[in-house]
């Protein structure tokens, strides 16, 4: 199963750029931690509170971050997207409460497509072998059945349905070789809706009634969206040129 950009089996100077890209990140990050102990330390910490899940805790972290708690925040979502299954949703939640849930959602919504960016490279440049060693194998196997019924339009349905593995879908879509601006503008589009009802649901965190009814609501109205789409995109598809 491949869709491929025409000319995308020749290796060569792109493809080389492309593993340098998908790396450099990391290098650059691993320089900075062995440089500055104190930056070790802090990320570290907010990773630790990030696996545990801790959102009160993780909160306090980033707002002592201060002016630097955005970026603080971004680089969370990215390593939670590159170690999944750690739940974004903390760190949307954290968003919100620090920035608001309008400006906190679109930090939100920009960190993640950053990080399925850098996912979709990371499979695009080093192939099969490394994205399924990052990523549970049913995972890897709930998503490759995916993609395969639903194909280009797998993208818009995985971010609009709250139980279709994410990150596992970035990986997939390099490794097919999915052209690069429809995947990252299709998940921009996708993920929208879902990322600004995160954000706004935290501001229900203080009444637990009405922050579980609204979760409620928010997942059954995402999953009618997604389902709604995907019927329309299949008729699309069946209907042809």
């Amino acid at each position: 199963m491949e869709i491929r950009e025409p000319g995308a089996a020749r290796w060569g100077r792109v493809e080389r750029a492309l593993q340098l890209g998908a790396i450099l990140p990391f290098v650059a990050l691993l320089a900075a931690l062995l440089l500055s102990p104190d930056l070790r330390g802090t990320l570290l910490e907010g990773g630790r509170l990030l696996v545990d899940q801790e959102e009160e805790a993780l909160r306090t972290w980033a707002q002592e971050r201060g002016a630097w708690a955005p970026l603080a925040t971004s680089i969370l979502m990215v390593a939670q997207a590159i170690a999944a299954p750690i739940p974004a949703i903390v760190v949307t939640l954290t968003n919100s409460a620090l920035f608001g849930w309008v400006l906190g959602g679109l930090l939100s919504i920009l960190s993640a497509n950053i990080a399925a960016a850098l996912c979709y490279l990371i499979g695009r440049a080093w192939g099969e072998p490394i994205a399924r060693r990052l990523v549970s194998e049913k995972a890897w196997q709930r998503t490759t059945g995916f993609v395969e019924e639903h194909g280009t339009h797998a993208i818009l349905v995985a971010r609009l349905l709250p139980f279709v593995p994410f990150d596992p879908i970035s990986y997939l879509a390099g490794v097919v070789r999915m052209r690069f601006w429809p995947f990252f503008l299709t998940t921009l589009v996708g993920q929208a809706p879902a990322g600004m009802a995160y954000s706004w649901l935290a501001t229900r965190r203080d009444d637990p009634a009405q922050f579980i009814g609204a979760a409620l609501c928010i997942v059954a109205g995402l999953v009618l969206v997604g389902i709604i789409v995907r019927r329309r995109l299949r008729r699309a598809s069946d209907a042809g040129p």
